[in-house]
């Protein structure tokens, strides 16, 4: 083995301390510029990251170099595209490894960021907490891409038993220890105790909830963290499945519904938007199916389709938009608002 071969394997095995005490602000910000645009797979050479970045093609070359050599990220030229791509999947950028008490402070931080809703500097700050819940370790996810589409916050601020509640249930899950707590089912008349190993916190549409297998029921549950109370942290450990990842169990549904376990169907969903509602729609994200198509060159009137493993959610997303969207399909979607909309305007 060759001595630069041998110097360059040492240093991708350098401890994250070390990779960060000797990168400046600039230049990780750089790295991880480049990091997601080579996620998209356009494939950008040094001279289109350069351009991009507004820095000379050298300084990408050298951020490049560090990437591969020190950071151990499988990142390749292809000679045929022109350009650089990850030879594997990269889920945890390893430069930045967020602890407990980093967490604990996003936590926090979010609940006292609720008093700028809707201010220039809430607009600025969003961006940053984007960056920070893409480097969130494969066990938590926090979608802050947008601030207003964040989670409910106590009128009375954080309470204590909240933040003791979230860093209990993120030392369990990264130590794969099994928990038992009381949890109060939205159908259910009190709590019932329940014994899960957890998998996974996440921060998903207006609330955080825990993804656990529930071996009592054979299956994954998810759990909304406001309902759980008298947690305890078991001494017994489990093996988490390794086929398990957050995004598949739910990206059959609209939300944090995962339809998991249930017979496996696909609806094909078309809804109709139009005035400030399809401008809305238009500009978000919503599923990672979705497909929106202009009904009018404006963008005043769209079709958004999707598909999706079940339809309590959607048909709850369709009716907060009034009569701003229209059902096209399929039947049982249309079918679904009708009755709730019979049931809202039915006298007592």
């Amino acid at each position: 083995m060759s001595k630069a071969s041998s110097s360059r394997r040492s240093r991708a095995k350098a401890p994250t301390s070390v990779i960060r005490a000797g990168t400046s602000r600039v230049a990780l910000w750089r790295v991880l510029e480049i990091h997601k645009i080579v996620l998209t797979g356009r494939h950008p050479n040094c001279s289109t990251l350069a351009k991009e970045i507004e820095v000379t093609p050298k300084t990408i070359q050298r951020d490049v170099s560090f990437m591969r050599d020190q950071l151990g990220l499988p990142l390749e030229y292809d000679p045929l595209k022109h350009g650089y791509h990850y030879t594997q999947p990269v889920h945890e950028f390893p430069m930045l490894h967020l602890s407990r008490n980093d967490l604990v402070a996003l936590f926090l931080a979010r609940h006292a960021l609720e008093p700028l809703r809707g201010t220039r500097l809430e607009r600025m700050l969003s961006e940053s907490f984007s960056k920070i819940a893409e480097a969130c370790p494969g066990e938590i996810s926090i979608e802050w891409h947008e601030l207003d589409e964040a989670f409910t916050v106590k009128a009375s601020g954080v309470l204590p038993a909240d933040v003791t509640l979230f860093g209990d249930l993120l030392d369990a899950v990264r130590a794969c220890r099994e928990v038992s707590f009381d949890y109060h089912k939205l159908t259910g008349s009190k709590p019932e105790q329940r014994t899960v190993h957890p998998y996974h916190v996440g921060q998903i549409e207006h609330g955080w909830y825990l993804l656990a297998y529930d071996p009592a029921r054979k299956a994954v549950r998810t759990f909304a963290l406001q309902r759980i109370t008298n947690l305890s942290l078991l001494k017994t450990k489990f093996v988490r499945d390794p086929r398990f990842n957050a995004r598949d169990h739910l990206g059959g549904g609209f939300g944090v519904w995962s339809y998991a376990g249930e017979e496996k169907r696909t609806h094909e969903v078309h809804i109709r938007f139009e005035g400030y509602a399809a401008r809305v729609v238009g500009e978000r994200q919503w599923h990672s199916t979705q497909a929106i198509r202009k009904l009018r060159p404006d963008g005043s009137v769209i079709e958004f389709q999707a598909d999706l493993s079940g339809l309590e959610e959607i048909t709850r997303w369709v009716l907060s938009w009034g009569s701003k969207a229209k059902v096209l399909g399929p039947l049982e979607l249309k079918q679904r608002v009708r009755e709730e909309l019979t049931k809202m305007t039915r006298d007592t």
